[in-house]
């Protein structure tokens, strides 16, 4: 069993605004880095149709759905490499969102998930909250309590 992680966030500028190129400019080499670290397996590269699909009406959206061994290797790769520094500047380009933004759910090893799957599981925990099935921020956080069955 793996994990897929879908994540969203709404940019405080356009995102061909100079404000967001530091962002912008950092994303190769973290996703570089991503690909690179010890769990990792899959992660959408293209997300134009995506976006085009799902997200037209918000066009300061930006997205990653990726696939992760389990949420330990999420977790220190959210944590414990250089995406940490981006991840604690994150309020710097993008609004806070209000509503779960990031959504963690149990996949099977040969399965690559659809933006449609990524966008119904968000759906899905923003409308129950966390759950066995599908759960969010507070998976990743260092602290996160054990117990959850993938951990």
């Amino acid at each position: 069993m793996l994990i897929g992680q879908f994540n969203i966030a709404r940019a405080r500028w356009d995102l061909d605004d100079p404000w967001m190129k530091p962002f912008f400019d950092a994303v190769p080499p973290v996703n570089a880095l991503a690909e690179r670290t010890p769990g990792f397996v899959w992660r959408l590269e293209d997300d134009s149709e995506m976006m085009a699909t799902h997200f037209a009406h918000e066009p300061r959206f930006t997205m990653t759905l990726s696939v992760w061994k389990d949420v330990a290797s999420l977790r220190h790769f959210t944590w414990n490499t250089l995406h940490k520094k981006f991840r604690l500047k994150t309020h710097e380009w993008f609004e806070k969102m209000d509503e779960a933004y990031l959504a963690v759910w149990p996949i099977a090893d040969d399965h690559r998930p659809t933006g449609a799957e990524a966008v119904e599981m968000l759906a899905e925990l923003r409308r129950t909250g966390p759950t066995e099935r599908v759960f969010g921020t507070e998976a990743l956080m260092p602290e996160a309590v054990v117990g959850w069955r993938l951990q």
